[in-house]
This record gives structure tokens, C-alpha cells and sequence, in this order.
């Protein structure tokens, strides 16, 4: 309950933003384990070993947080330098 005390003091507009990050970061966990999920058909489709798959996946997860600040500093306008 005491979550629910703690957004009383909330504005409509930032109870949204909440809600939108949470749901934008669980579609992103989903997609995640889809791809866990279909690992055979994935490697089978396109020729090559599970393993191999695995590691991509493994590489592409810790390389997130990375893409999502260089995202950030493109966006914002703070990786264009002095142009």
C-alpha cells in the first residue's frame, strides 16, 4: 500500500510516463525471451549453430545500455559537437 500513497502526489501526465516506461520495458524483456524461445528455428533459418545464436544474443544484451545513451546524446543533440 505504501506505493499507492506515494502516487497520490502525482500528476496525471507523470502516472503516464510511468505506465509508458514500464510497459515499453516489458515489451522489450518480451522480445528478448521470444527470440530464447525460437533459438533452434532462428539457427536453423538461417544456417547456422545454436551456439552461435546464443552468443548474439549474449552480445546484443550487455551492448544495450550503451546504444540507449548514445541514442540519448544523439537525440539531445550533445554528440553533434559545435555543428
Amino acid at each position: 500500500m505504501a506505493l499507492l500513497n506515494a502516487l497520490k502526489g502525482w500528476t496525471p501526465a507523470q502516472k503516464s510516463v510511468v505506465t509508458a516506461s514500464f510497459l515499453g520495458w516489458s515489451l522489450d524483456a518480451f522480445d528478448f525471451f521470444l527470440l530464447v524461445f525460437v533459438l533452434k528455428d532462428v539457427a536453423s533459418e538461417f544456417g547456422v549453430e545454436k551456439k552461435q545464436v546464443a552468443a548474439a544474443i549474449a552480445l546484443t544484451w550487455p551492448a544495450g545500455p550503451w546504444g540507449h545513451s548514445f541514442l540519448a546524446a544523439w537525440q539531445t543533440g550533445s554528440a553533434a559537437g559545435p555543428y
